[in-house]
Parts: C-alpha cells; structure tokens; sequence
C-alpha cells in the first residue's frame, strides 16, 4: 500500500464529506424552525438537502458502483434547486408567506416529471443525450440569475434599513454561491474540470463559508413571531413613517435632544408610542434606544474626528451629541464601535 497516496485520499474524503455533513445538519435543523408564520426556512432546507443528498451521491459513487435507474433519479434533484433557491429569496425578503400553491406546482412540476420518468429510463440510456444533461444545469442557472434580478429590481431592495441590508447582504451571497456551483456544473460538463473531488470540494467551501455568514446573522433564520398582530399599521403606512423618522433624525436632528423619549418622538409624528416602536422594531430591525444612539455615537464621531473639535474635551462633545451622562456615552460608544472615545479620537490624529 502506498502511504502517501492512501493518505491523501483520506484527506479528499475528509474534505468532501464537511459540506455534505453540515449541509444536512443545517437541512435538518432548518425544517425544524419552519412554521406557518416562516416558510422561507423550509425552502432553505429542501435547497440544502437537495445539493447535500447531490453531492453525497457523487462522493459515494466514486468509491462504490450505484444502479442506473437510481443515477437517473438523482439527476432529477437538481431541478429543485432553483424553484427552492428563488422561494427562498422571495420569501424572506419580502416577508410574504401567501404565495399561491399553484406556484409551487408549476415550478417543482419539472423535477415531478423526471423522477416519474426516471422510473422507466435508465442511466446508461441517456448517458448519451447531453443535451439533458445541460438543460438541468441551465434550468438552475436561469433561476440564479433570474432571482439576483428580482433581487435588484425589486422596491423593497432600496428602503434602507439595517434589517434590509444584512438580509440582502446574505442573500446576494447565496445566490453568488449557487450560481458558482452551476458554473462549475457546466465546465464539468464541457471537460474542463474534473468531477471528483472539485465538486466535492466546492461544495464544501461554500456550505462552510455559507455558515461562518450564516452565524454572524443568526436572526435571519429564527421564525418571526408576531409582535403586532392586532396593529392597524400596514405596510404602507409604516414605510412612510419611516421615511419621515429619518427626515427628523437626518435633517432636523431630533436625536440632540437628551430628554427625547420615545413618546415625544411618538408625538412629533403625531402616532403612538406602540406604532413607532413597531416601525423602528421591523423597519430598523432594533429598538428605540438603540436606534437613537447609533445617532447620536454618529455624531459624536465626527466631532471628534473635526478640527473645529480639537480642543473640545470628550465631556463636551457627549452632551452636544444628545447624551445627558459621561458613563452612559463611553460604555455606548465601546459597544458601537469597539474603541473609547479618546482612543478613536487618538487613532484618527494618528492616520492624518
């Protein structure tokens, strides 16, 4: 036995199998945390059970020999990646769980119809019809790039809010990270990349990639409960006060104010305290205090980087940023930024 060789193909199984066993850990683990109010997750885990159950086929095949009929089946999964992939997007970026079940229908009817067929045609009988093979590459591929422009275009993508921006940040990664695995798919296709292990291997650094993200955004996974179920705030309404609290924030600067409270804020904009804490809790994706100093630390932050500010002492320029307390400004500011004031005010002296 040659070591060298039984080592590294050790090290080739060790590899490929990361992805295929955290995918269907995530798989499993997401079908669990899918309920009536959040279907994206369900939609999420069929995606990651599918290339994982994909991936495992081929790892198992390069060791062992597997029937026909049943390569012929597995072909078929890939037709659920893209329907998956874009109700997935759809869903938790909109936030809509209605969609109609005709739409499911239409678009998992493909992958029904192979696996039906895939019953009575085996492997070694289609191995030669290529075309069949790149139709389900291409099938993925157009759900990629048609999901990414849906992506784009759609309103919702430009309301700026924290919570908007993680989650697109996320899902733009995600369909970036499919679209590679089907460009890879098809230079496999076309000879110019082996199958075993660059599969195996791909899949394994996105999926871990994929979680090392995943895990610094792990509220975009939890099951949205409902807060406001008995509010009479719609979307509408809620997206034009919104826009209205940054005018005040952003342009008239209400957040100087140490004594603003919530309910003063409530009654500027002339709703409830209850309806304004539900748009700064589902817009902004955090909660009053919090949303009014992330204003306030950034104000104080250009103060301290301003020349004008230089002599100013850190006291100062805390109360002319809105702050009522030294103590409650400095623990603030670390956790915003990771640094004290006067080490961010030192810092930047430093670079110019």
């Amino acid at each position: 036995m040659n070591f060298e060789t039984e080592f590294f193909n050790r090290f080739e199984l060790l590899i490929s199998s990361i992805g295929i066993v955290l995918g269907f850990f995530f798989g499993i683990i997401l079908s669990t945390k899918t309920n009536k109010n959040s279907k994206a997750n369900l939609f999420l885990a069929i995606y990651l059970l599918t290339f994982s159950l994909r991936t495992g086929k081929a790892l198992f095949h390069n060791y062992y020999a597997i029937n026909d009929r049943i390569l012929t089946l597995f072909l078929g999964l890939f037709l659920l990646i893209g329907p998956s992939l874009w109700f997935y997007v759809k869903l938790l970026y909109t936030s809509n769980n209605s969609l109609k079940k005709i739409n499911y229908f239409l678009h998992y009817a493909p992958f029904v119809l192979v696996t039906f067929f895939s019953l009575f045609i085996s492997n070694d009988s289609i191995a030669n019809l290529r075309a069949f093979y790149f139709i389900l590459f291409l099938h993925g591929l157009i759900y990629c790039f048609y999901t990414f422009y849906w992506l784009l275009t759609n309103p919702s993508f430009h309301e700026i809010s924290q919570k908007n921006i993680k989650i697109k940040k996320w899902l733009i990664a995600f369909i970036l990270a499919t679209t590679l695995m089907f460009i890879h798919a098809i230079l496999i296709f076309f000879d110019i990349l082996s199958f075993y292990p660059s599969s195996t291997y791909l899949f394994s650094f996105i999926i871990v990639s994929l979680a090392i993200l995943g895990n610094n955004n792990l509220w975009i996974f939890d099951v949205e409960k409902k807060k406001y179920t008995n509010s009479t705030l719609d979307d509408k309404k809620a997206s034009e006060y919104s826009k209205q609290l940054k005018q005040f924030m952003e342009i008239d600067k209400l957040f100087l104010d140490p004594e603003l409270t919530l309910v003063k804020l409530a009654d500027r904009m002339n709703i409830s305290s209850k309806q304004l804490s539900q748009i700064i809790n589902q817009i902004e994706n955090t909660n009053y205090s919090q949303y009014i100093a992330k204003y306030r630390i950034e104000q104080a932050k250009k103060k301290l980087t301003n020349p004008n500010y230089h002599n100013y002492k850190i006291a100062a320029i805390a109360f002319e940023s809105g702050f009522n307390s030294i103590s409650s400004f400095n623990i603030t500011f670390k956790n915003l930024t990771n640094t004290t004031p006067l080490e961010y005010r030192e810092s930047y002296s430093k670079k110019t």
